[in-house]
């Protein structure tokens, strides 16, 4: 229990700071382009907290799911006393009229200290005025003893609607409407920037933390004690030479990783691996007996050192795996896979890297189990081209060593940038995969802030490297998907700025509120459907 609360805290940390900074982008600009901004809110929905400071309020608000800032001229009706025929005026000591209190009729619910005496009939006003801001030109207009009384509204006049309601007008060029249309851009394109800048910082000081590996030599910069190599007798410190039949020497861990990638591709993999390495100028080879995993199916071979088709318990988590909720156990001999028959480790191998098990997504398996032959139940997974593009191998022959560790600048610089790259390219590749039959990715497998939430609860186990490695994740994937031009996201409000380059005049209002309306509703039907489903995921998890 304490568990799920404290990844629950983390998840609302990790998605407050995102929104948090990808709020202030689009507030930044807005604020530099004199765009009145109302409100600036974490969060939606029911009010946590507001406090107003100068013209705008900064709320807190109780679902965290996302945030916004309400700019003049965006949404919202710029004609503030539409619809509302009575009014009281509060005169500020320069004579001009500082507060509007509107209702709509008679019988409206006034404050305490107004009395119905002292509303008056409106009948008519500017509070928006013109681009050159004449003076006297903001006005109000109402009927006082039966005559008709106009009186000069102050550019920063409150309409207030209820005793605890009130919004400032938004004078012409207070209007997100009527900026310029770099500003405008700016202000929109700078939300989702600034997500991929944050995911950029994060990526940078995970790097000067951690460092980067070091490909240019084949000395082992870690060995777990854990794993086959260091049962074999492998150490840090270790130079690798070469690994199976010898050859010239290796100068670069890329010639250990090809290697490796040979035998998980099913090729001169026989179940055992020779490493030769040097230790204080002395040569020494080694049997390694490593691990075999077809991550497919999240399927581990035993590590017995032999080529046989007897399978072990997958590490970490193994009742969650879709091997175990099968029916596979340890011990059990594989005999086929969709019909295919196997003699050794390396069809296997072969038949999901690049045979008929590349393109599959759903696979019977049958075992061997106490002599007798079993069928599993139906393994539904995916294709290798979603393995593919998430850089997530399909098969793994594993050693268990590691290069060692460098924090030379350039890469420091350079690597964040490639790994915002990357993540973008997985989110692309992933989406397209959505719309293609057979890929085993249904939109079932969306997750939304309660899968997000699950996926944060199990991640904070891996220690707070994996977490801000998640959070730069999450924020190129919010970045991302507001790029998209899809209506009532930034990137559909980009789209109506490219509409307006393009053909050099401004899209009807009316029409572009409404297509971002309709939007927003499919948006949060979506929304709730994956919600929806990933409660349901827990739930029979």
């Amino acid at each position: 229990m304490l568990k799920i609360l404290l990844g629950i805290i983390v998840f609302i940390l990790i998605l407050g700071v995102i929104v948090l900074i990808h709020e202030g982008g689009h507030f930044f600009f807005a604020k530099r382009a004199g765009i009145l901004c109302y409100e600036f809110s974490i969060g939606m929905g029911p009010l946590i907290w507001q406090k107003k400071i100068g013209e705008t309020y900064y709320s807190i608000r109780a679902i965290p799911i996302g945030g916004y800032v309400s700019m003049a001229g965006e949404e919202i009706e710029n004609n503030l006393l539409k619809d509302y025929h009575y009014a009281h005026l509060t005169f500020g000591d320069d004579g001009k009229v500082k507060e509007i209190f509107a209702i709509k009729d008679l019988e409206g619910k006034l404050p305490p200290n107004i009395s119905q005496e002292e509303l008056y009939q409106i009948i008519g006003s500017d509070l928006i005025g013109t681009k050159e801001e004449l003076p006297g030109e903001l006005y109000i207009t109402i009927l006082e003893n039966g005559i008709e009384a106009r009186y000069e509204v102050a550019r920063d006049c409150l309409v207030r609607f209820t005793p605890k309601q009130a919004m400032q007008i938004a004078p012409y060029n207070r209007l997100f409407v009527n900026k310029k249309l770099l500003q405008r851009f700016l202000t929109i394109f700078a939300g989702p920037f600034m997500n991929f800048v944050l995911a950029l910082v994060v990526f940078f000081f995970l790097g000067l933390a951690s460092g980067y590996t070091n490909y240019n030599t084949t000395v082992l910069g870690s060995v777990d004690d854990t794993t086959p190599a260091y049962e074999a007798g492998l150490r840090a410190g270790d130079k690798i030479l070469y690994i199976g039949s010898e050859v010239a020497s290796y100068q670069k861990w890329q010639d250990i990783s090809n290697q490796m990638a040979i035998y998980a591709n099913g090729d001169d993999f026989t179940g055992s691996i020779l490493v030769t390495y040097e230790r204080d100028g002395a040569t020494y080879t080694v049997s390694v007996n490593p691990y075999v995993y077809v991550q497919t199916i999240q399927m581990l071979f035993e590590r017995d050192g032999s080529d046989s088709l007897i399978v072990d318990e997958y590490p970490n988590n193994n009742k969650e795996t879709m091997s175990y909720k099968a029916g596979l156990q340890k011990g059990d001999e594989l005999v086929s896979i969709n019909g295919v028959t196997f003699a050794n480790r390396m069809e296997v191998l072969k038949y999901f890297k690049s045979g008929e098990g590349a393109t599959n997504n759903k696979f019977t398996l049958v075992v061997k189990r106490d002599g007798a032959e079993k069928t599993l139940e139906v393994i539904e997974t995916y294709q290798k081209a979603i393995f593919d593009d998430n850089g997530i191998d399909v098969c793994k022959v594993v050693l268990g060593i590691s290069p060692t560790i460098t924090r030379n600048i350039g890469r420091l610089l350079w690597e964040p940038i490639k790994q915002v790259g990357s993540s973008c390219t997985v989110i692309i590749k992933t989406l397209g995969r959505l719309f293609r039959p057979k890929s085993g990715l249904k939109i079932t497998d969306l997750s939304g802030p309660v899968g997000i939430a699950s996926a944060t609860i199990s991640i904070i186990d891996q220690g707070a490297y994996s977490v801000f490695n998640w959070m730069a994740i999450l924020s190129v994937n919010i970045g991302l998907m507001n790029i998209i031009p899809l209506p009532a996201l930034d990137g559909g409000r980009l789209a109506f700025i490219l509409y307006e380059v393009i053909t050099r005049k401004k899209p009807n209002p009316k029409v572009e509120n409404i297509i971002h309306t309709i939007g927003f509703i499919l948006l949060m039907v979506l929304f709730v459907f994956v919600a929806f489903n990933d409660v349901i995921k827990l739930i029979f998890k």
